[in-house]
């Protein structure tokens, strides 16, 4: 692959560590305030070459970054790990359409994570049965995080939704009263150096069942956005990190 990375920041470097012992070649890095980038910001002439870009970038500007690259004429696939802009979903893949371009987007690419996605998902249809059951969920990220609650918690809230039928809403914010029967809180703390961690509670008056998954470091993360990314070669089309694993979420 020839790649340009689009956010020079912890996760950019280690796609870039990456990338490069898989064979892969770093054309572009496109940083605005970075002193190893190439380039201040997205245009034509960075991205003359690549064929797979990749945004690790932050949520306050990820939105105008998809805008800006997929209005450009004969832009390269793209694979998207920045979170922020979900609520514009239907806006992207759209403009993905139009722009006729490979898409990948996904708020965590660990194989790990997604394959936590799926014991989740098994565990809420089965525990759907059982009414004594209740769920809550948690997680802790490192201090530079920069969005509350992760992309990766909204994934699981959704996933809980669509599986329980008892539970109609997701509280991730303080709750200062009593938790309705309806209502699941999945809570977020943020602090020190952290990677992440995420877990969710399935409990009764009898026992506790606790589901989770925690990050040694971003190895995970990175190897698996640049499989991805491998995958995302010569495809068109709106993905997501199921398509490329094989299974549904």
């Amino acid at each position: 692959m020839k790649i340009a990375l689009i956010g020079y920041g912890q996760m950019g470097q280690l796609i870039h560590q990456f990338a490069q012992r898989r064979g892969h070649e770093v054309l572009t890095i496109i940083d605005p305030k970075h002193s190893s980038a190439t380039d201040s910001k997205i245009t034509p002439e960075a991205l003359l070459g690549v064929n797979v870009a990749f945004d690790f970038s932050h949520p306050g500007v990820v939105l105008d970054n998809l805008r800006y690259f997929l209005s450009l004429k004969n832009a390269p696939n793209l694979l998207v790990g920045t979170t922020g802009w979900y609520t514009h979903l239907g806006e992207i893949e759209r403009s993905v359409a139009r722009a006729n371009i490979g898409f990948l987007w996904s708020s965590n690419f660990s194989i790990g994570v997604n394959l936590y996605f799926e014991i989740v998902k098994k565990a809420a249809k089965l525990i759907n049965k059982y009414n004594e059951y209740d769920i809550w969920g948690t997680e802790l990220h490192h201090a530079q995080k920069a969005d509350s609650p992760s992309g990766t918690a909204k994934i699981l809230e959704e996933i809980l939704l669509q599986n329980i039928e008892r539970k109609t809403k997701v509280v991730d914010n303080r709750l200062d009263r009593k938790i309705e029967p309806y209502e699941i809180h999945f809570s977020s703390t943020r602090g020190g150096a952290v990677n992440f961690s995420h877990t969710i509670g399935l409990d009764s008056e009898a026992d506790t069942i606790t589901l989770t998954h925690a990050a040694r470091n971003r190895d995970g993360y990175a190897l698996g956005a640049v499989q991805a990314a491998e995958w995302l070669v010569g495809k068109c089309g709106f993905f997501k990190m199921e398509d490329f694993l094989g299974f549904e979420i």
